[in-house]
């Protein structure tokens, strides 16, 4: 039988998790659906093509005519790009949201350009070939980077308050990694596939301590598989994770350590019905576990929304929620809420910046930890490569 006192408590947080999610879903509606107010939002294939036009003719002073964008796809004619490196222009286009490949055709410009003539005209386009075969090293990822999920391998910082906690109250938590795609190929004409590695490490740090203390330590590393089929997308992993006690939590606070490493792997199917929306869903499961008794299933579902306009200097308001339960924990809910601005710039490192602040209720998904309840809010910036 629960206690009184820790029933209530528990009620506590969830009106207070449940009030939370709600003020940042509504302040995130509020800024997307006053898009109308301000500037209609651009059709995906005229804002592909000219964001893919000013970043040729900022980042590479080249002048594209040839340049067509259509259902996610950018064609352009490679006799178009002077000079230019052609993997960096490859790069960069494919990293513009909403793309999901770039063709370079080893054609005269002219050929790629009746298309956009064609188009002008209402007359049926002519055919443009695809390269065939399979792509190495290829940019940008099919399965699209989650928000809020907070083991999702990325580069970044929070600074965590813990609610109520008798453990910590200021913590700053650094994290380390990327999903890095090997190859890519198609399957028929709207099937794509793709695998690759992907590694992490997230560091947790006690900010009142005189040193800022290293708390705990979480390593992941492993490969992925995806699929991509016009809005829907799919990814599963295989990997290792192992954490480690700091050793100033050890001597300072004299924590016993527990010996917390497994090899799992876990799902995620993803649907886009709209621009600004996706939906997603999966679970995981643990194959070998230490300690043993550590049970082996999750759940996982979630949403986000990433506005279909952007504030002056390409700042994109987003928002995501992500929702875990486990089998270890009687399929109580951890809950982390997402929301801020994401700058969109190629002249960024080439890449997207995230500043997000950060809600979290539940079990802690710092390893060493995992039987601590916990809550805080939190402000970081997350850096997607």
């Amino acid at each position: 039988m629960i206690p009184r006192a820790a029933s209530a408590a528990q009620e506590e947080r969830n009106v207070r998790t449940r009030e939370t999610v709600v003020a940042m879903l509504g302040a995130m509606l509020l800024l997307i659906g006053g898009a109308g107010s301000v500037d209609a939002a651009p059709t995906a294939d005229a804002y592909v093509a000219g964001y893919a036009a000013a970043i040729l003719e900022r980042e590479f002073r080249v002048s594209v005519p040839s340049l067509v964008a259509r259902d996610g796809v950018i064609t352009l004619a490679a006799s178009d790009l002077a000079r230019a490196d052609q993997p960096a222009v490859e790069a960069a286009l494919g990293r513009i949201r909403g793309v999901r490949r770039v063709i370079v055709l080893s054609v005269p410009s002219a050929a790629a350009g009746a298309s956009n003539a064609a188009r002008a005209s209402g007359d049926p386009e002519p055919a443009i070939p695809e390269a065939p075969g399979i792509e190495v090293l290829p940019a940008g990822l099919l399965f699209r980077p989650l928000i809020a999920d907070p083991r999702w391998p990325a580069f970044g910082t929070t600074v965590r308050h813990y609610f109520d906690d008798k453990k910590w109250e200021s913590v700053a938590a650094v994290a380390l990694g990327d999903m890095m795609p090997i190859v890519r190929g198609r399957i028929g004409e709207s099937l794509q596939w793709e695998a690759g590695v992907h590694a992490g490490v997230w560091g947790l740090f006690d900010m009142d301590s005189e040193s800022s203390d290293l708390i705990n330590m979480d390593y992941i590393v492993g490969g992925f598989g995806t699929l991509r089929w016009g809005p829907w997308s799919g990814i599963a992993r295989v990997f290792h994770r192992s954490a480690h006690l700091g050793d100033e939590e050890i001597l300072r606070r004299q924590t016993t350590r527990v010996n917390f490493s497994y090899e799992g792997t876990d799902a995620r199917v993803a649907y886009e019905p709209l621009e600004w929306l996706r939906v997603y869903g999966g679970g995981g499961y643990i194959f070998r576990v230490e300690p043993k008794n550590y049970a082996p299933w999750s759940l996982a579902l979630g949403g986000e929304l990433r506005s279909t306009w952007t504030l002056p200097g390409r700042l994109r308001p987003i928002f995501g929620v992500d929702v875990q339960s486990r089998e270890e924990h009687d399929w109580e809910p951890q809950v982390s809420v997402r929301a801020g601005l994401e700058l969109e710039s190629a002249a960024v490192l080439g890449r997207r910046i995230q500043l997000l602040i950060e809600y979290f209720n539940g079990h802690s998904m710092d390893g060493q930890f995992y039987t601590r309840e916990v809550e805080y809010l939190g402000l970081g910036i997350h850096f997607k490569f």
